[in-house]
């Protein structure tokens, strides 16, 4: 793929120093959204530097071969339809070899509307007292639900089944992280052999204590499911100085064949999801579904780019991101579908 770049183009005021920073943050926002490999820069239509035309030649210089230019403008008007084309166009005479891509505007949209009322309850806060979040006796006005339709409204554009999304919003609510909804990825099977899993009653088995904590035993029990923590294994506290391993990893090796068939949710240590991909390949234990998502900078988004690539049902995070929280969400959305089925 061709060495892409953004530029996020702001109109520009002659108030240079606040427009500097805003768009700078800006920038710095977008940027650690989007692969790392992408080039960002800001830009302005007028008044401040950068301009589009030196921004473009920053990126030239860098070896971009493809410009997405993303107008950071709220309405369809006459910088973003007209100005901004033809100064594309002229700038893509001089540079036939670049393509030139024009983002829509931000036009009208659900987290642009949060962000209103966030700012309305900033400057005015009584008004948020007022409001719907105060807890009622009624249960479809309690913050659980109040919490669900807030996520609903934040959640991007997902391509995903209706079990997925109910997952995925048990994420979001775990983590207070909308953003995560887009790095959660699914194998095909999950769901499904999650939910056969839980109404066979095969046991669910975790890398930390924290997990079993937060799995909802209650739902469990009703359908035969234990609940064990690795790290309870007595061989686990000699096994791991021996191998010279991590207490995780020795925990998930000496479960050995138990995890056939099981589910097995990894929320807080990679060594241990790579332990169980090590077991899954060289002894061919088969998890009924593999719920990975440690969190960290240190092998993390390897751990789970390599479960990714196996054929066997997982729910992941992808990258850096995930956790215990995000783990037991996971298995408990997988308790309510599979209750709801039984139903």
């Amino acid at each position: 793929m061709a060495e892409t770049g953004v530029i996020i183009l702001a109109h520009g005021s002659r108030n240079e120093g606040e427009v500097s920073e805003i768009l700078r943050e800006v920038t710095r926002m977008v940027k650690a959204w989007l692969p790392p490999e992408i080039k960002v820069v800001g830009a302005s239509m007028q008044f401040n530097h950068p301009d589009l035309e030196e921004a473009v030649e920053l990126m030239l210089k860098r070896g971009v071969k493809r410009v997405v230019i993303m107008p950071y403008f709220l309405f369809q008007g006459i910088h973003p339809t007209k100005d901004i084309p033809n100064r594309i166009g002229v700038i893509r005479q001089s540079n036939p070899e670049v393509e030139f891509v024009l983002a829509k505007t931000l036009g009208a949209d659900k987290h642009l509307a949060n962000l209103v009322v966030k700012r309305i309850y900033e400057a005015a806060a009584e008004l948020s007292l007022n409001n719907s979040f105060s807890v009622k006796n009624n249960a479809t006005n309690n913050i659980e639900t109040r919490s669900m339709a807030i996520i609903e409204d934040l959640l991007p554009s997902i391509e995903c089944s209706e079990e997925e999304r109910q997952i995925i919003k048990r994420i979001v609510h775990a983590t207070g992280d909308p953003q995560v909804a887009s790095l959660i990825r699914f194998h095909p099977n999950a769901v499904s052999a999650g939910i056969t899993a839980i109404r066979q009653g095969k046991p669910i088995f975790t890398d930390v204590r924290m997990v079993v904590v937060g799995i909802n035993h209650n739902m469990a029990r009703k359908f035969g499911c234990s609940i064990h923590c690795a790290f309870d294994e007595p061989e686990v506290m000699r096994q791991a100085p021996e191998e010279n391993t991590t207490r995780s990893a020795a925990a998930v090796r000496s479960l050995g064949m138990r995890l056939d068939g099981a589910i097995v949710a990894i929320g807080n240590a990679p060594t241990a999801l790579l332990t169980l991909l090590e077991l899954i390949g060289s002894r061919g234990v088969q998890p009924a579904l593999v719920v990975g998502t440690p969190v960290g900078f240190v092998q993390a988004k390897e751990s789970k780019a390599e479960l990714m690539k196996r054929d066997i049902p997982y729910i992941t995070i992808e990258g850096t991101r995930g956790g215990s929280a995000a783990a037991v969400a996971t298995v408990n959305a997988l308790l309510k579908l599979t209750q709801k089925v039984h139903e």
